[in-house]
């Protein structure tokens, strides 16, 4: 029998890894979806400042060419002014480019605010490009950390499987199934050491004969408190 615990300890110690890789392994694929994620966000970030800034030029393109329309429409209607022939006719070309200077104004007006807009939109666009630039970096470096690591998780896990395969290989069969039932229902560990009279798996005090039974060692016994197999270690009868 103490040939098939020191066994069944070597599994549950190799048990233990292979858990703690598998989920290092799958926290690492989460993590490098959050830097993906957050590459996502900056670059959307600089894409909504450039098509602000590209609206913004359009918009002020448009103002423009009606200031230029504006302004040619006041200089036809300065001409007519010198050909009319009636008074009536004077004053309601005066009164009409009145209506078109005050359009021009209006219009510059909008031209000079569209012009700051644009240069204010220029500089967010500016930062927000190199933003991207320096979180493409630390995310590229973050990212192939987490998949260098990732690869080692991977190659340690296939060691580790291989380790534990060789091992279960030697310990009986009935012995392997059991175990890796109660492994499977408690999901930490299998075998529960007895320390001072009590199971180190549940912490539940020992019959004083379930303690000599494990302490002899001729067969595998269950704590009644949480079914592990319970186990001594002789080292403990020192002092």
């Amino acid at each position: 029998m103490l040939e098939q615990l020191e066994l069944l300890l070597e599994l549950q110690e190799i048990d233990a890894d292979l858990a703690d890789l598998s989920r290092q392994g799958e926290l690492l694929p989460v993590r490098i979806d959050e830097l993906e994620s957050e590459r996502a966000r900056v670059r959307a970030v600089q894409q909504e400042k450039e098509h602000a800034l590209e609206e913004a030029k359009k918009e002020r393109q448009h103002r423009e060419h009606e200031l230029e329309d504006a302004t040619v429409r006041i200089n036809e209607l300065k001409a007519k002014q010198i050909v009319i022939r009636t008074n009536e006719e004077y004053a309601a070309l005066t009164h009409e480019i009145g209506f078109a200077k005050q359009d021009v104004s209006d219009l510059e007006d909008s031209v000079l605010k569209l012009l700051e807009e644009t240069e204010e939109l220029s500089d967010d666009a500016e930062r927000a490009g190199a933003e991207v630039v320096e979180a493409e970096r630390t995310i590229d470096g973050n990212v192939s950390e987490l998949r260098a690591r990732l690869d080692e998780l991977n190659d340690a896990l296939a060691v580790r499987k291989d380790e534990r395969l060789r091992i279960a290989m030697r310990v009986d069969e009935s012995l392997l199934r059991w175990y890796e039932g109660i492994l499977r229902s408690k999901g930490d560990c299998a075998l529960a050491q007895v320390v001072d009279g009590a199971c180190s798996g549940c912490y539940k005090s020992l019959p004083p004969q379930t303690v000599i039974e494990v302490k002899r060692g001729t067969r595998f016994t269950e704590c009644d408190g949480c079914g592990r197999l319970l186990y001594w270690r002789k080292e403990r009868d020192v002092g």
